[in-house]
């Protein structure tokens, strides 16, 4: 039995007698607890303005993983268990590769919305019962945490934590990739369980992987996309107004959310420095093999799931200069 079964009893039991919760008052899973500057200083701000600047007074509540673990979150919202949810798209791949794609992009999500790969995107969540209502966008990407310097093979004879998405990346690296849980990290690589973890630039420092990793690879990689998807029915439920509204705040503040990441990854630096974590270089030749792995990549990999759609967004990507 899942630990998190409780929590999906009393989300049933607060139902309304039709079956779908109050529009006005919805439950958000978060696949990261408040520890990660994602969801302190980007998702609350968010969820704030939602709270506020809708005429109908909507009501969010936000639940973590301790709710339901992260990989396991999609259905739950899907089947409207759960009104909304904030994750990343390689947490969900078994399900649906949609979401994946978006970090393989090259561009904000302003772009996303002008070149037709947002739509796209949403079309293929709402197929499974999801809206897309935003991509909060961290540009600066991720990076790899590591026990020991690079060495001239890259990431040769190495394990790194990594979801489905670093995969590509990781071994072309020469490195074999683990997938773990944000909240495992600490403890695989203070045992050696791992050698390293891919993260977003954002994070190292709440979850003190300083203390059992001493370097930051460069350069960085890729971009991060947080997701805010809506359980369908509950984003039909609510009226036209409200939707507009939501949708309006949601582009507005997609803008915002690229400047609060610059700052927190800018600190982030500057505090893994000051815990005496060091940068560690890949070559030239190495680097751009990096870059190219992980854009193609991704979508490699995204297409094994939604082979057509992928195609889709592959072709939409080129088209808007994203790719």
């Amino acid at each position: 039995m899942k630990f998190w079964k409780s929590a999906v009893v009393a989300a049933v039991a607060s139902l309304t007698f039709g079956g779908v919760a109050n529009a006005q008052n919805l439950r958000l899973l978060a696949s990261w607890d408040s520890s990660y500057a994602a969801v302190s200083d980007v998702l609350m701000p968010f969820v704030k303005k939602l709270e506020n600047d809708t005429t109908a007074g909507v009501k969010i509540q936000i639940m973590g993983p301790e709710t339901v673990p992260p990989f396991e979150q999609l259905d739950p919202v899907a089947r409207g268990l759960f009104d909304m949810l904030f994750t990343n798209g390689a947490y969900h791949f078994n399900d649906t590769a949609m979401g994946m794609s978006l970090d393989a992009m090259s561009g904000t999500a302003g772009d996303l919305r002008d070149g037709g790969v947002f739509e796209a995107v949403d079309k293929g969540y709402q197929e499974i019962g999801l809206k897309l209502v935003a991509v909060l966008f961290d540009l600066n990407g991720y990076h790899i945490m590591l026990k020991e310097p690079v060495g001239d093979n890259g990431l040769e004879g190495r394990r790194v934590r990594g979801t489905p998405i670093y995969h590509p990346a990781i071994e072309a690296l020469g490195g074999s990739p683990v997938v773990l849980p944000g909240g495992e990290i600490y403890p695989a690589l203070e045992r050696g369980v791992v050698d390293g973890a891919a993260w977003p630039t954002v994070g190292a420092v709440a979850y003190k992987w300083y203390e059992v990793a001493d370097y930051m690879m460069r350069p960085t990689f890729g971009q991060v996309s947080h997701m805010v998807l809506m359980n369908l029915d509950t984003w039909n439920g609510l009226d036209d107004a409200t939707r507009e509204e939501i949708q309006q705040i949601a582009v507005s503040f997609e803008s915002e959310a690229n400047a609060i990441f610059d700052g927190l990854a800018e600190k982030e630096r500057t505090a893994l420095e000051a815990e005496g974590m060091e940068e560690t270089a890949l070559s030239e030749e190495l680097a751009a093999k990096l870059q190219t792995a992980w854009f193609e990549g991704a979508l490699d990999l995204a297409a094994t799931k939604n082979p057509d759609e992928i195609a889709n967004i592959r072709k939409l990507a080129a088209e808007a200069g994203l790719d």
